[in-house]
């Protein structure tokens, strides 16, 4: 840039001196002395060279700025990436009390799912979530069987929209680096805001959809989804997509995961303010039952912004913190429910019953019949919905039976300009780096223990077999019978095997089949005998006290006998089931 400078400045100079000079021989040389003529010249001279100077720095200097504004218009804004992202804070639902249990995930509702985010995503910058979109994702097990400890690590990519904060919640709002790990999610104020592209999610030209918002607000976010359902091909209405989830629970404290949030359940549920560890609540019944469902008519996305949107370039770092903003990305416009049921009746039955009835709202597919024991169970159980969006108010309503339960959360499968829904959902994006800010969970169960195992032969049954009896025409005799039997791996809490136990379903249980064939006529060439070893793997995904593996043929004579009784053929085989080493269980020999 210097050397530009001088070459520069040399040339004008040069030419601006051979003009004045032109212009002083001219004008002032034929009436002045030689001294005054080169004073004139000296002075002039000095001027033009200070005119160059300035012109030149001032031009450099705009050309300059220009070209780096050039720069960053075709980027991601980066300006703010040197701050650092407040550390990441781990809510942690202690159930030491409870029997672990592996998260339940549906894999043709996941795929499904998994397949809807994967149409829906155009965002480069944020991989798709693990688990199922809009749900807190399970990431990673963790077991120590030596120190008998259990938990699980979950992620959750979508926050929902809390009455503490709605009015908070569009895209485009900064929130406080350090606000987000207690959720209080407290605004950047004292800012001035800059312009953010967003769109719509409707199936419609992006042109119909996409729009730009000048000063991000809620009212302004409310103003532009108003537009763009009116100028869209859905101006008439639109279905809605469901997201559901059941999942078993003992504590309310675990309805954090459903919140994706560390909000009091106990405030919300129980009008309690209560959260120490001695008065977190248990369920009163034998069972709990948690559901979520996500009615989503759309989202309204924010493009990552670029330099000169979203906010001024040249804001006080002091407004910012000392920790990297986040802002709302995406917000998803619906209906939300997360419902409790206590009931004495098991789990799996309580799940099926409640699953018949959301595939009679329209929620879940299914069979839309239940039976009179299925009503009565309904009608027997504690329900409690807190349901954001639709006719009901953002607090926990108790619902009284089989009919009210389906009237209350009946209707809103569709949505107009006039009833697009309400915010139910947000995502957020860290400013330095535009990544995505996701709460982070873990659930301890336990304190978990080693069964033991071993695999048993029950209902044994012995099969005759008939044939010809060698070397004696048309007579019929029986031949060795055959073994069969109902082959269960079993768990124990002794080594004795007296007691049985219901084993955790997230144990992978090794085993081997052993098959043993011997050919014994006609005579073998090199021993006659067999072996083969099939490996497999079995978890107890029924929560009993075995898990059945079939009615198993164990040992067999299997003859080929002629009608004159002559044997052409005899192969004995021997089945043998047993368990190989591995994590959570101790071998037992079979007695």
């Amino acid at each position: 840039m210097f050397d530009a400078y001088k070459a520069a400045t040399s040339m004008i100079l040069q030419i601006m001196r051979c003009g004045l000079m032109a212009l002083c021989d001219h004008t002032f040389r034929p009436y002045l002395s030689l001294k005054y003529y080169n004073l004139i010249m000296s002075t002039h001279y000095k001027l033009v060279l200070g005119v160059a100077a300035i012109l030149l720095a001032t031009s450099c200097q705009k050309k300059e700025k220009e070209a780096m504004q050039a720069t960053l218009s075709g980027q991601a804004l980066n300006a703010f990436r040197h701050l650092p992202k407040y550390p990441q804070q781990t809510i942690t639902i202690d159930l030491k009390d409870q029997v672990p249990r592996a998260p339940q995930v549906d894999s043709a509702d996941y795929l499904r799912q998994l397949h809807e985010a994967q149409q829906m995503s155009g965002d480069p910058l944020q991989p798709l979530p693990v688990g199922t979109l809009g749900y807190v994702n399970p990431i990673k097990e963790l077991i120590n069987w030596d120190a008998g400890s259990y938990s699980w690590q979950f992620e959750a990519n979508e926050h929902v929209v809390y009455s503490d904060y709605e009015d908070q919640i569009y895209p485009g709002a900064l929130i406080k680096g350090n606000s987000v790990a207690n959720f209080a999610f407290n605004p950047v104020i004292g800012y001035t805001p800059k312009p953010i592209k967003v769109s719509v999610s409707l199936p419609a030209p992006a042109s119909k959809v996409a729009a730009t918002i000048n000063a991000p607000s809620y009212t302004s976010m409310v103003q532009t989804v108003n537009n763009v359902l009116l100028n869209s091909a859905l101006s008439g209405g639109g279905a809605s997509k469901f997201n559901f989830n059941t999942k078993e629970f003992t504590y309310y404290d675990e309805l954090k995961e459903f919140f994706a949030s560390s909000v009091n359940t106990n405030a919300i549920f129980f009008n309690t303010s209560s959260s120490g560890t001695t008065n977190i609540r248990k369920i009163s019944k034998r069972t709990g039952l948690m559901a979520k469902f996500i009615q989503k008519n759309f989202t309204i996305d924010m493009d990552i912004p670029k330099a000169g949107e979203l906010i001024d370039l040249n804001v006080d770092q002091q407004i910012l913190g000392n920790y990297a903003p986040v802002y709302v990305s995406s917000v998803t416009y619906g209906r939300l429910g997360i419902i409790t049921v206590e009931s004495d009746a098991d789990f799996e039955q309580l799940n099926q019953a409640f699953k018949k009835a959301f595939g009679i709202l329209g929620i879940v597919n299914g069979t839309n019949t239940l039976t009179q024991d299925e009503i009565n169970l309904i009608n027997a159980a504690d329900i409690k919905v807190y349901l954001v969006g639709g006719d009901g108010a953002k607090a926990v309503q108790t619902i009284n039976g089989y009919q009210n339960f389906l009237q209350y959360l009946g209707g809103g499968q569709t949505f107009t300009p006039q009833t697009p829904g309400v915010p139910i959902s947000f995502s957020l994006r860290y400013l330095s780096d535009h990544s995505a800010c996701k709460a982070q969970f873990q659930v301890n169960y336990g304190p978990i223990s080693r069964t033991y195992a071993r695999f048993e032969y029950r209902n044994q049954t012995y099969p005759m077999k008939w044939g010809y009896a060698p070397e004696q025409n048309g007579v019929i005799v029986g031949t060795m019978p055959d073994l069969y039997a109902d082959v269960h791996l079993a768990f124990y809490q002794d080594a004795s095997c007296t007691m049985p136990v219901k084993a955790y379903n997230f144990v992978k249980y090794n085993y081997q089949l052993h098959t043993l064939t011997i050919e014994i006529i006609p005579a073998p060439v090199s021993g006659g005998v067999t072996n083969t070893y099939d490996k497999g793997t079995r978890q107890n995904d029924q929560k009993g006290t075995s898990i059945y593996m079939g009615n198993i043929l164990i040992n067999s004579l299997d003859e080929h006998v002629t009608s004159k009784g002559v044997v052409t053929e005899r192969t004995k085989i021997y089945r043998t089931y047993s368990l190989l080493p591995g994590e959570g269980y101790i071998i037992v020999n079979n007695p």
